[in-house]
């Protein structure tokens, strides 16, 4: 037997007459099935990833702009981590990206110069550097646009590298309330990549991040409660910091929690409860626990 959303898309997207509202609302279904693990339970038919990117496709070519970005979101990340299905496929994932562009969608614009710059596709190199100035140059207070272009000119990609510039547009990119772009700065003047490296700034920095909802800077800041680095050392603030970063999607954050609490690490009680609470969590974002807590000689 099929799921519903299942049969339901496949008849759409067999009747030339669907329109694209039904055809996305379908694909969207389809895509919460693979997310609920019905994949897992033989209710999605192998084709279904297929079924579920003609769905997309035939709902943007028929206007639907956001199936073109969930087109994309899908190529490039899978469902979940637990369901990475359609198979990723970065190309077309900036195709998909592309056609919202061209509808004048910034999310899609975005998205394609994300991916692209991502996978660091040689071919595309160019031509997202060049849209990005032009986003840049109409939006110049956007902080999603001044973060990646603190990529792009750090790394080079499209044109020459500039490590001193991007440092400039994390600091515009932080200064409007960009996480990322914190995240970015505790990291460069860590390694004194574009200024002086200077330890106490970058720690200034990975406070900020953390403050500016940055999972990797919550993730930061709880690896210097957990050792002392560059602060009081504090297990309780650590875990503290751990949890925030797991529920912002950070995987290895819930997963470094539940050893915590496994272990009673640093003096915190022991709760075997709370701990598999936050493997539940990083298996949720894709970790692999069991193998990890072996590899520690532990175990649940």
């Amino acid at each position: 037997m099929s799921a519903t959303s299942y049969t339901t898309l496949a008849g759409l997207v067999k009747d030339p007459a669907s329109s694209g509202a039904d055809l996305y609302a379908a694909a969207i279904g389809l895509r919460d099935s693979f997310v609920r693990s019905e994949h897992l339970i033989g209710l999605l038919p192998p084709d279904a990833p297929e079924v579920l990117v003609a769905g997309l496709r035939r709902a943007g070519d028929a206007g639907v702009v956001d199936a073109w970005l969930e087109l994309g979101r899908l190529l490039t990340k899978g469902a979940a981590p637990w369901a990475p299905y359609p198979e990723r496929d970065v190309d077309a994932a900036i195709e998909a990206y592309q056609a919202a562009d061209r509808a004048g969608s910034a999310a899609g614009a975005l998205g394609w110069i994300r991916a692209a710059y991502f996978a660091r596709s040689t071919s595309h190199a160019t031509a997202a550097a060049t849209r990005l100035a032009e986003l840049l140059a109409a939006r110049p207070d956007d902080p999603d646009l001044l973060l990646l272009t603190g990529y792009l000119t750090h790394q080079g990609y499209g044109h020459p590298a500039d490590p001193a510039a991007a440092v400039h547009h994390h600091l515009a990119a932080a200064e409007h309330g960009s996480g990322d772009a914190a995240f970015e700065l505790s990291v460069l003047y860590g390694s004194g990549s574009g200024v002086p490296a200077d330890q106490e700034e970058s720690h200034r920095w990975t406070f900020r991040a953390a403050e500016l909802d940055s999972a990797r800077g919550m993730a930061n800041l709880g690896g210097m409660y957990a050792t002392g680095r560059g602060v009081e050392q504090d297990p309780a603030a650590a875990v503290r910091w751990y949890a925030k970063a797991a529920y912002r999607g950070h995987a290895k954050s819930a997963y470094t929690a539940g050893v915590m609490y496994l272990v009673g690490d640093g003096g915190l009680p022991v709760d075997e409860d709370e701990a598999e609470s936050f493997f539940a969590r990083a298996e949720e974002l894709g970790f692999n626990v069991d193998d990890n807590l072996e590899a520690m000689g532990l175990s649940r």
